[in-house]
């Protein structure tokens, strides 16, 4: 019985290290569940619409301590610093640093691409706060934050930059689901079986970081 019970422990064993083995070394992950923990309420929200993603889409532990410190590994110092009066660019731009984005360095280029096209400022990220946690959880090497489909037969689009991905993505919401609409509006689109849900996971998760940043711009001397 003794000798049985080892066998099963180490046959148990085995399959952990297995698992471990092939999430970090392997690669890719079929299913990408992000828990969200949203700072100004005691809330949990699991989102099921990331992408495939690959150890290669997170952030290491010293790009985390680059985030907090104000600058970012392989950044130059033209897209690490910011001069601006705009309060929303800075707000965006403590926003992404606050959620360990890699996106904050691109502030200026969200907000400008919006007001270009006189859509939401905060929209864009908001939905990259959903679809990937702010471009933390993304297929590889693919720039691409917001589940965006474009490539052959419906697949994630590769984005050579961020910039690119941001310019993209921006003028296709506007010009494709127009300016005035709402991520309620626009999520039986945009993610259809979230539009069938009542929960309405996507439009509630994008509406509560579209506020989020409204605080940030209201308190910018706070949190700034």
């Amino acid at each position: 019985m003794k000798s049985i019970s080892k066998i099963i422990k180490k046959g148990i064993l085995f399959a952990i290290l297995f698992a471990v083995f092939h999430y970090v070394i392997g690669g890719k992950m079929a299913d990408s569940l992000i828990t969200y923990v949203y700072a100004d309420a005691n809330e949990v929200v699991i989102n099921t619409l990331t992408p495939i993603a690959s150890n290669g889409s997170y952030l290491s532990s010293a790009e985390y301590s680059n985030l907090l410190n104000g600058t970012i590994l392989g950044a130059n110092s033209s897209e690490s610093k910011i001069t601006t009066t705009d309060p929303r660019i800075l707000a965006m731009r403590q926003f992404l640093i606050d959620k360990y984005s890699p996106l904050y360095t691109y502030a200026d280029v969200f907000v400008k691409e919006a007001d270009k096209y006189g859509l939401d400022w905060r929209l864009v990220v908001s939905i990259s706060g959903v679809e990937s946690a702010f471009g933390n959880l993304i297929p590889y090497q693919s720039n691409n934050g917001w589940g965006w489909r474009g490539g052959p037969g419906g697949a994630y689009s590769m984005f050579p930059t961020w910039r690119h991905g941001i310019e993209t993505v921006t003028s296709r919401l506007a010009l494709g689901y127009g300016t005035d609409l709402t991520p309620f509006q626009i999520e039986p689109v945009y993610c259809p079986p979230c539009g069938q849900n009542p929960q309405h996971a996507w439009a509630n998760g994008v509406t509560q970081f579209m506020n989020q940043l409204d605080y940030y711009v209201k308190n910018l001397e706070t949190v700034y």
